[in-house]
This record gives C-alpha cells, sequence and structure tokens, in this order.
C-alpha cells in the first residue's frame, strides 16, 4: 500500500508538471510579443531589403515557437486528465 505522504508527493509532482508546461507556454507567448517589438524599435532606423530580411528570418523563429503551442496545449490537458487517473488510483492504494 502507498503511504499518504509518497500519494501526496506524486499529485504534487503531476501538478508541477502542469505548472512547469502551463509556465513554458506563457514565457513563449512573451518570447514573440517582445521579438516583434525588437523587429519595430529596428524598423524605426532602418529600413531596407535587409531589414525585410530580418523580417523573415523573425517570422521562421515566431512560426516555429508558435508552432509548438497547440501540442503543448494538448499535452496540458493530457496530464490534468492524467493527474485525475493518478489521483483516481491513489483513492485506491491507501
Amino acid at each position: 500500500r502507498i503511504r499518504m505522504a509518497q500519494a501526496r508527493a506524486s499529485v504534487e509532482a503531476m501538478d508541477r508538471m502542469i505548472r512547469n508546461v502551463t509556465k513554458f507556454m506563457t514565457n513563449q507567448q512573451t518570447l514573440m510579443s517582445a521579438l516583434r517589438n525588437d523587429y519595430a524599435t529596428v524598423g524605426e532606423e532602418w529600413n531596407d531589403p535587409k531589414y525585410q530580411q530580418l523580417g523573415e528570418t523573425l517570422n521562421q523563429a515566431i512560426t516555429a515557437i508558435s508552432g509548438s503551442s497547440a501540442s503543448l496545449s494538448e499535452c496540458v490537458t493530457k496530464l490534468q486528465l492524467l493527474k485525475g487517473k493518478l489521483e483516481e488510483y491513489l483513492s485506491q492504494q491507501v
């Protein structure tokens, strides 16, 4: 049988997983926003084909970053569901 303290630690670990992935997603949004703002700042003094190339490169980075958002959101949902399963399992073991 699993002791109560071990069960609580497992649930807390699942909570941390969910918080960490969610925090990472928030950090990604903040990063993309900062990149866009910095690009606009650079554009106040630089506007030629190379600046446009910088924009294209930046868009590639933003696309790569945002591409993981849907996947990560799905992971958070799955983690939440699995946390429920863990809690259910632990309640039967304690």
